[in-house]
Parts: C-alpha cells; structure tokens; sequence
C-alpha cells in the first residue's frame, strides 16, 4: 500500500491512544464468520444413495458491515479492515461505505495485498486528529499482478489512514493507500497459488512460474496473466507461443458445471501457424488444469480456433535416475531400498571423493576429487579426468544440457560451467558480487538455478533464470528472485518439483539445521528436525526426501518422521 512506512511516527501520549489492538476482537470475529460456513454433519436420518462425486466447496467470504453511527475514527478503520477482507466477496462495496470524496472512487483494492500474521495483534492508534495508524507484522506480500513474496521474520509495517468528517458529522477514511491488508487465514482461505506455464528456450519443455490470484474469477486472472508473460526475473529464460499483443477479447474466462473453459482472445492470434497455436493450447490447458478446468475451448474474436495437432510438450521432469552417495570410498546408488555400486564407475581410491553429481541418464558422472578438482568419474577403463580446477569448488551440478556448473565459493560475479570434453564457459551473475556463494543448483527443466550465498544481509536462497546461447550454452544468469524469507540460516539447496526447493537451513522454529520445504512462491515450512542433518537430497516430490547427518546415516522422510535407509554414507544427490 502506497501510505505504508516501516512505522508510525509521531505517536501521540496515553491520553490519545485510545482502542490500542482494538484489531485482535476483530481477527477473532472475522474467523469466527469464516468458520461459520461450515455446515455439520448430520448424525439421525434416513441412509440415501449418491452418485460418489463431491463437489469442491466453493469459497466462502467473511461477512461485511456498514459503518456504526457515530463511530470514531479508530472503530472506522477497523471495520474498514474487516470489511476489506469481505472485498473479494462483494466487489468491496461495504469497504468503500468507509471512505469519503474522492478516496470512494480513488482506491484500488486490486494493487496489492499485505498478508499479516495473527500471531502479533494489529496495533492500531490514533496519530492526531485526523490520523490513524495501524502497525502489524507482515508475513507476505502480493502485487497487482500476483507475485508472491515471503517476509524475514519480524517485519512490521505502519499504515497511516487520513480521517474526516462528513456532512453529516461521521467520521471517514478521506486518504489511504491502494491495495489491502489481510490476515494470514483469511488470505489463504480466499486467494490460491496458480502456475502459469511458459515455454523452454527448445519449445520442448513448459515451465512454470507461480503467481497468487483469488480464487474467485481465478481462471480469468492467470489467462490474462499468461497473456503479459513471464516476470522480468524469467523472461530472458522463458518463451511463449502467445502473438505478440494477444489479449482476451471479453475479459473474462467462463468456465461451465463440466469444467470446459472457454478463452476468446483478439485477432492477433490469428498470425500464429499451426505449431504455435498446439503449444498455446497447451500453456493454456497447463495453466488452468488445477482451476478444475478439464477442458479449454480457444475461440479467436468469438470464432472458434482451427484445432491444431496436440504440442508434444513435458513439465516436471523427474530426476532421471536414482539417488546416489559415497560409501566406504566407492559411488553407490539407492535401488529397492538398498544400496549397490554404481557399475560404470571405476575404484575412487586416492581421490578424496565427495559430492558425487549425474547428468540425465547417468551422463556426465562427475564428482570432486578433494576440494579443489572437479573430475569425469574413472571407469574400469579410464582413469578420473580432471574438469576445472579452483579453491574449494562448490558441489557440482549438472544441468539437462550436460553442463556442470561448479566454481569457487567466493568468486565475485561468475559460475564456471564445463563439458565432459573440458569446454568450459564463465556464466556472469551480477548480483552475486559481494557475496560468498554456499550451493548451486539447476532446475530439472534447465531454464532456473537455485542459489544459496551470503552476503551483508546474511545468508539467502534466490532462484534467477539461466539464459542460454545455442546448443544450450549457458551464458548468463539473470535477475533473482528472493524465496524462503522466513529462513534464518541456509547451506543447501535443491528442486523437488518444478515449483518447490527443499533448503538445509534454521528458521526461527528450528534451533540446527533441518530441511525446510521452500516454494518459489508461497510459505516456507520446516519438517520433522534431525540431529546432526548435514546435507540433503530430492527425488520428484515429498516422497523422496532424504537427509544426510554427519555420522553418515542416511534418512528419508515417511510421514511425519524420518526413517533410517542406511548407515556408511555421504554427499546424497539425486541426478542434476
């Protein structure tokens, strides 16, 4: 919100901070609503028969209410707040019965969400005589266009709320920022993540990147979202098969009781040949398959599109091969629940093998040799190569394209990326000057890099776009996106799916280092703490979770708890 400040200033004395936290009866009612919609069970009756299909549960809104007479200014600001949360349910009509003039018209509840925590009650207090502020505990933020952001522990924000007098002498919210604030369960039980699928540099692959919409009208909002394309941090990294200027001729993407959509967009799409209009339709259906689509109808200016041949398009490629570690000097792989050695892998003796790394399909394996050599793994007939040499190298990994991109730990603005044929390429990062460099990570889909690194403002997991020449040289790496902000601490990371990393790191619920699953867009959550954890690995999704602690046991997570694989073992990693 535009009036917001990291404070309030100019606090009046006790005499004027009247209804200070007249904020925490509101969050308890406002929940005390939501609940409400739930409707009990009955428990006498007669026995029916149903079809077996159940209907997802709509969205339910909190309640709205009118301005109290006589309300003073901090009672208006409350129920403006409460009434702020009910917006999405009745186009915000009862929020605006709060404001005055030209503010009525002015506000733009759609610029922006602030998500609070209730675990610290709102404070609100009146400034002065035309003032009041509100102070809360940020847990998230959102822009106009859906981009999600998670806050550091303990980050508060002042808003200031300008309050008149009416003609009638009823006080008003005459001056405010736009956008709005909302709780953290009332944000989450209305507003739902939502990808919106873009296109690999090779046309072969969709990628992902999440935004957050609310549920109400969803469909509508990530098709006009995938229309602006990609975010300025993956733009560079992404294609699209959307014409240039495409925008939905009627603003608005029904989707009937079968769950067919229907998109009518403008005549610009009209210029796209066959191959382009198939992978349209599938970034569409991609996207709006878990906004319980089935079924997308394209129509172009009302007139149905000519139905191309389906895109032969993947997304969320699994690792392409199974966990492997170190054990007893020798490269082992995990395979039904036991370990075996890796066959195509030679004697590791006299290397000081650690951070084992494969390519798809086992292709390149490469591993360091101390903390200063990359190697090409030796085989029976050949004996380690070395790849790059450098001051403790960072752990290898190996993109989809065979690249491996390790470096030095403090390397001012660069990865070093090198082919099993010695082809090394310097990859820039701007952004990483100044900064100590922990783990280094590329996406399955090869278009993202997760980065751990430290710096003045402490240690941070950032995922950028990785931009590529031909053949998939990697040139550069991108803007970065911040992730995992409630961290505290972090060492490692790696992709568990398309849209998720699970980080090595402290939060402020952890005391040690425990695996944390990370979003790219959304909240962090740590799982079941693990004395001693010192490294981790990630298969496709929460069912291949492992965690290595430092007396070499290995661990994967089965429920609620972790389950001992096995013992003798270090540096798990999964293929990439």
């Amino acid at each position: 919100m535009s009036r917001a400040s990291a404070g309030a200033s100019g606090r009046p004395g006790a005499s004027t901070r009247a209804r200070r936290r007249a904020v925490v009866g509101l969050v308890a009612s406002v929940l005390a609503v939501v609940l409400a919609g739930c409707v009990g069970l009955p428990t006498r009756g007669p026995v029916g028969e149903g079809d077996g299909a159940a209907d997802e549960p709509g969205t339910v809104f909190p309640l709205a209410y009118s301005p109290a007479a006589d309300a003073q200014p901090e009672e208006i600001v409350q129920g403006f707040l409460a009434a702020g949360a009910a917006g999405l349910g009745d186009n915000h009509a009862v929020a605006r019965q709060y404001l005055a003039g030209v503010a009525r018209t002015a506000w733009q509840p759609s610029e922006g969400v602030v998500v609070y925590s209730t675990a610290e009650p709102l404070d609100i207090d009146r400034v002065n005589e035309t003032q009041v502020s509100v102070t809360l505990s940020v847990a998230a933020t959102v822009d106009a266009d859906g981009r999600y952001s998670e806050s550091p522990p303990g980050s508060q924000q002042g808003v200031v709320f300008d309050v008149v007098q009416d003609d009638a002498d009823q006080w008003r919210i005459s001056g405010l920022g736009d956008g709005v604030l909302l709780s953290e369960p009332i944000f989450y039980s209305v507003y739902r993540p939502t990808s919106l699928y873009f296109l690999a540099p090779a046309r072969d692959m969709l990628v992902p990147e999440v935004r957050w919409f609310p549920q109400r009208n969803a469909p509508t909002y990530a098709v006009r979202a995938l229309l602006a394309g990609p975010s300025t941090w993956l733009r560079d990294s992404v294609a699209t098969a959307v014409p240039e200027g495409t925008r939905l001729a009627v603003e608005s993407v029904p989707v009937d009781a079968e769950g067919r959509a229907t998109v009518d967009l403008t005549a610009a799409v009209a210029s796209a040949g066959a191959a382009d209009r198939a992978l349209l339709k599938a970034q569409l259906e991609h996207t709006l398959e878990r906004l319980r689509v089935s079924t997308v109808d394209v129509s172009i200016a009302g007139l149905p599109m000519v139905e191309p041949p389906p895109a032969e398009v993947q997304s969320d490629p699994s690792p392409g091969g199974p966990l492997q570690a170190l054990s007893d000097g020798q490269l082992v792989r995990l395979t039904g629940g036991s370990l075996e050695p890796v066959e195509a892998v030679g004697p590791l003796g006299g290397l000081d093998p650690r951070d084992p790394a494969a390519g798809l399909g086992g292709v390149p394996q490469v591993l360091l040799a101390g903390p200063d050599r990359l190697v090409l793994a030796p085989t029976s007939a050949e004996p380690a190569r070395t790849l790059l040499g450098g001051r403790s190298l960072l752990a290898p990994s190996v993109d989809l394209h065979g690249w491996v991109w390790s470096g030095t730990a403090d390397s001012p603005d660069s990865f070093t990326a090198v082919r099993a044929d010695g082809t090394t390429v310097e990859v820039a990062v701007a952004w990483l000057d100044g900064r100590t460099v922990r783990s280094v990570r590329v996406s399955r889909d090869g278009t993202r890099v997760a980065i751990v690194s430290a710096g003045p403002d402490g240690a941070t997991v950032d995922v950028a776009g990785v931009v590529r020449g031909e053949s998939g040289t990697p040139l550069r790496v991108g803007d970065r996106t911040r992730v995992g902000g409630r961290l505290t601490n972090a060492t490692q990371a790696v992709w568990v799916d398309e849209s998720d990393l699970a980080v090595l790191g402290v939060s402020g619920t952890t005391t040690g280092q425990t695996m944390h699953l990370v979003p790219l867009a959304g909240r962090t959550r740590a799982l079941p703490a693990l004395e001693g954890a010192v490294a981790i690995a990630a298969g496709k999704g929460e069912r291949a979770l492992y965690v290595g602690t430092a007396d070499g046991t290995l661990y994967t997570l089965q429920g609620t708890s972790w389950a001992q694989v096995a013992t003798g073992v270090t540096d798990p990693a999964f293929p990439g």
